[in-house]
């Protein structure tokens, strides 16, 4: 093996390392904001909650926004162990290999579930807050605020589960890796 090929294996260890940090540093975030969005409602700063409802309405799209950088970080980490775990060019010991291979055939749902969660009840208390606050306004316009409301309620939990959905095909996708073998040759042959 070429001292290149051992200085980016070093790196893709690294990498990983960094990348489960980052990943586990936008949870906390995620977590803090939205507690600290909703704590704001217990404040009392003088402004009325019925001035700042509308941020209410940003709170999937915020939540929505961290779960992308969060699955991306898990691809990352996936791809980064499937490739150490099989790849025979990267030499890595046996019991890395078998440890990825175990990881992979037993992967943990629960971590990514939790997040599809925790988007889906802050949506949902976000959308009961403005309910139980009476902040859609009545009139002529009662009709429209309420399709809008359902609206936005409907198509946030939507995209919510896509995406959760679209993660979990492509971890799969990066689960079935197989590294090329040797003899078999890319592009078409005569």
């Amino acid at each position: 093996m070429e001292e290149n090929d051992q200085e980016f294996l070093r790196a893709l260890h690294e990498e990983k390392i960094r990348t489960q940090n980052e990943r586990t540093q936008l949870v906390t975030m995620k977590l803090a904001f939205i507690t600290v969005l909703f704590g704001l409602s217990s404040v009392n700063m003088g402004i009325d909650i019925s001035d700042i409802f509308w941020l209410l309405y940003f709170v999937p799209l915020v939540a929505i926004s961290y779960d992308l950088y969060i699955m991306s970080a898990d691809s990352r980490i996936k791809r980064v162990g499937i490739f150490l775990g099989r790849n025979p060019a990267s030499l890595t010991g046996r019991a890395e290999r078998e440890w990825e291979r175990f990881c992979a055939s037993y992967r943990d749902g629960m971590a990514p579930s939790a997040n599809l969660f925790f988007s889906i009840i802050v949506t949902l208390a976000a959308a009961a807050f403005i309910l139980s606050q009476g902040l859609i306004p009545g009139g002529c316009t009662d009709r429209l605020m309420k399709l809008w409301f359902a609206a936005w309620l409907v198509v946030s939990l939507m995209a919510i589960a896509i995406l959760w959905a679209r993660h979990q095909m492509l971890i799969k996708t990066i689960s079935d890796y197989e590294p090329a073998k040797k003899d078999r040759r890319i592009g078409p042959t005569r």
